[in-house]
């Protein structure tokens, strides 16, 4: 192929992916929260004997919990929030499923530890795109143009994620952040 028709071809690419990054932005940000995977941990207590399973994204009601390696099992109740956590239950591995609902198998050790990093990477990351779109939207359509991003700290809560998940989840929030409400004030600003 010769470089001119290699340019024809790849111009309108490369500018249509450039155009929808911040619109891709403006886009999530708009939309509305998609309700969080079913999702549950073990976590072995000090008596290796014993765990405690707790999860999110279910329904408010009971939660059951069945042991896929044994004969323990019992049941929890979901809050508003969608949270669990049991009391303690045999060590093993377990199944959370609501009647009619939501299931999932539970996650243990360094797996639970990298699905829960994860999950609060995702949402801080939504969260962060949310709140900077709002923010920067609310101060461009009152003449504040000039303004710069400032995101909020989280108080983090539930099944606790190590510090390099932490860490994480705070570049991607103030990521999102700022690109959302640098968007936000690039759309409703004008000179």
């Amino acid at each position: 192929m010769n470089k001119r028709t290699r340019i024809a071809l790849l111009t309108p690419l490369l500018a249509g992916s450039l155009a929808a990054g911040p619109a891709a932005a403006v886009a999530w940000a708009a939309s509305p929260a998609a309700a969080p995977a079913a999702a549950c941990f073990v976590e072995v207590g000090a008596d290796a004997a014993k765990a405690v399973v707790s999860g999110d994204g279910f329904k408010k009601g009971k939660v059951f919990l069945d042991q896929t390696d044994g004969a323990g099992g019992g049941s929890a109740t979901v809050g508003d929030d969608g949270k669990f956590t049991s009391g303690e239950v045999p060590a093993g591995k377990y199944r959370a499923f609501q009647e009619g609902g939501a299931g999932a198998n539970c996650l243990g050790g360094q797996q639970a530890q990298d699905a829960v990093n994860q999950r609060l990477i995702e949402s801080e990351r939504k969260r962060g795109t949310t709140e900077g779109f709002a923010e920067g939207k609310a101060l461009a359509e009152s003449g504040a143009c000039a303004a710069k991003p400032q995101p909020k700290a989280r108080d983090l809560q539930g099944i606790a994620p190590n510090a390099e998940g932490v860490q994480k989840a705070k570049e991607a929030y103030r990521t999102a952040y700022d690109t959302a409400f640098n968007a936000a004030l690039k759309r409703y600003c004008t000179d």
